[in-house]
């Protein structure tokens, strides 16, 4: 009979370490050995599961050296954290591992750690030997998924995870370090194609999900938080916006967390990872106000080769306190891989190393249940003008058939103001002034309910924002005035009415003072993009006409 090879588990003890642990044990394929700091809770452990367990601390690499070197492990996973306090050697017991030729596993989801990780690179493929970080809900968990809802989309346009456990989810004092270590700390992410700076812990939303298991999860509050899938994930599939949001069920909790997030915002406060001890406690003192329910979901927003755009979203809910088991499925599969073989050496993130077909027999050994749904969306004017758009010719249905950030370029001219009014209303609104034959750039940045437009003429930028209204039609916002249009095709042209207006968008103005727009989107000579706007005041005066043509730009 085969010996089942040996895994070595760091934090064994601790809330994933422990289920990983007991989850090889249970399931029979390899023979795990506990590692943790103190023997009393490793008695416990062994007691438990009937698995040899040994001392050790991870800052200790001469015993962790002693250790390899007596139980020659064929896989040590580091289930201890909290990964982005790991100090000025982060990777030094990943190396230790790596050098004395075992595999290497670790369930970090710390941006900097997971991202920085394939520096052991060269040290991993020189013994022989696969170490992977990040092993975990994410990257791990999401990229997988996020593979799986981008095949067959040509672009991607956003990825948006959110990741809410129940309260009654038992949470060690590492789990709690990193999760209000965050709390109001700086972080880049990717939004509209550009880096951002965000805070954790802020932009809250609230979250649905679609399943019915036990109770259904809607109305979770959760905020942006950072994770190596904000870091790594925009490269990767090209995405031009990608965040990560994690929320408190209990409602006060979450709020409080956001409170003191603006401390640590204003430096009123430094961070608040002296008080995960504290904070701990309280959780544990209020664990029955919530549920046992949590769940994960991911959003990918795209288009096909057809040019139509989709929103596809997978939701993962999972009740009975099994929601601590999710991030350590990967690591039971990525083991099996490794032992079969199928594991290419080396050092790096856990991106594309698991197929969510893999993960979801995993998903199915805790109670839980998972689904897949795909959305038809419409961009702004295909929502508004519904089959008209058809009528357009090609270069004007491809204009507004758009999502995420697009930028265009073409030539313009522009015919400034006349008139007192026509002065004071293009100031108020921002038009360009006089100019022949400028560079023009626009840059759209579009969702399926909004799309802001900046326009660059020769330096001079205006803006605008359009969306519908309740009901229904298109409505654009320059400045503090906002007008209500009312669109139409007619003669392979778009044209632009202005219907109604309101003074920032609350004060309508009467018919008499309504501007006249005389506005109309069409096609050149050459096939491409024209536009043709003049705006006039009711008194006739001109508060711009600027005129030319756009194709799309290319960018180096």
């Amino acid at each position: 009979m085969t010996e089942r090879p040996l895994i070595l588990v760091l934090g064994a003890t601790g809330l994933f370490g422990g289920l990983l642990a007991n989850r090889i044990a249970r399931e029979n394929r390899f023979t795990v050995i506990g590692a943790s700091r103190t023997r009393e809770s490793l008695d416990r452990f062994s007691a438990q599961t009937g698995a040899t367990s040994v001392v050790l601390d991870h800052s200790d690499t001469h015993g962790l050296l002693q250790i390899l070197d007596t139980y020659k492990p064929f896989a040590v996973v580091d289930c201890a954290g909290p990964f982005q306090y790991y100090g000025e050697h982060p990777y030094r017991f990943a190396q230790a591992v790596v050098e004395a030729g075992c595999h290497y596993i670790d369930i970090a989801d710390a941006t900097d750690f997971v991202a920085g990780f394939h520096q052991l690179d060269f040290i991993a493929k020189e013994n022989s030997v696969s170490a992977i970080s990040g092993v975990s809900s994410t990257p791990a968990i999401s990229a997988a998924v996020a593979d799986h809802l981008s095949q067959s989309l040509k672009k991607v346009v956003s990825i948006d995870t959110a990741i809410v456990p129940g309260n009654r989810t038992r949470r060690t004092l590492s789990v709690m370090q990193a999760i209000i270590g965050q709390v109001g700390q700086p972080f880049k992410l990717t939004r509209d194609g550009r880096e951002a700076i965000e805070f954790g812990w802020s932009k809250t939303r609230r979250i649905d999900f679609g399943l019915p298991l036990g109770k259904p999860i809607s109305g979770r509050l959760a905020s942006l938080v950072n994770t190596p899938d904000v870091k790594l994930f925009p490269q990767r599939y090209n995405a031009q916006s990608v965040s990560l949001r994690a929320g408190l069920e209990v409602v006060v909790f979450h709020r409080i967390l956001q409170l003191l997030a603006w401390l640590v915002r204003l430096r009123l406060i430094s961070s608040l990872v002296g008080m995960s001890a504290f904070a701990q406690r309280i959780a544990s003192w209020f664990k029955r106000l919530g549920s046992d329910l949590g769940g994960m979901q991911v959003i990918v927003v795209g288009q096909k080769d057809n040019d139509s755009w989709c929103k596809r979203t997978w939701e993962l809910v999972a009740s009975d306190g099994d929601g601590p088991e999710i991030p350590t499925l990967p690591v039971s599969v990525l083991l099996e891989k490794l032992h079969e073989g199928t594991v290419r050496t080396g050092a790096r993130a856990s991106l594309g190393e698991l197929r969510l077909d893999e993960l979801i027999p995993r998903f199915n050994s805790i109670e839980s249940e998972t689904r897949y749904i795909e959305d038809a969306i419409d961009p702004l004017f295909a929502s508004v003008l519904g089959d008209k758009l058809k009528q357009l010719p090609p270069a004007v249905q491809q204009f507004h058939n758009q999502m995420g950030t697009v930028h265009f370029e073409g030539c313009a001219e522009s015919k400034g103001p006349t008139g007192i009014s026509g002065r004071l209303a293009a100031w108020m609104i921002g038009v360009p002034k006089r100019a022949n034959d400028v560079p023009i750039t626009v840059t759209l940045s579009a969702t399926p309910s909004t799309e802001h437009w900046t326009r660059n003429f020769a330096g001079a930028t205006f803006h605008s924002n359009l969306s519908k209204n309740k009901n229904g039609a298109m409505q654009e916002r320059f400045g503090p005035l906002v007008f209500q249009l009312d669109l139409y095709v007619r003669d392979e042209k778009l044209f632009f009415p202005v219907h109604s207006a309101h003074l920032f968008g609350l004060i309508p103005l009467p018919r008499w003072a309504l501007p006249k727009s005389i506005a109309h989107e069409g096609v050149d000579e050459k096939g491409r993009f024209r536009f043709d706007i003049e705006i006039r005041t009711p008194f006739n005066a001109r508060i711009a006409h600027y005129r030319g043509w756009l194709k799309p730009a290319v960018l180096e």
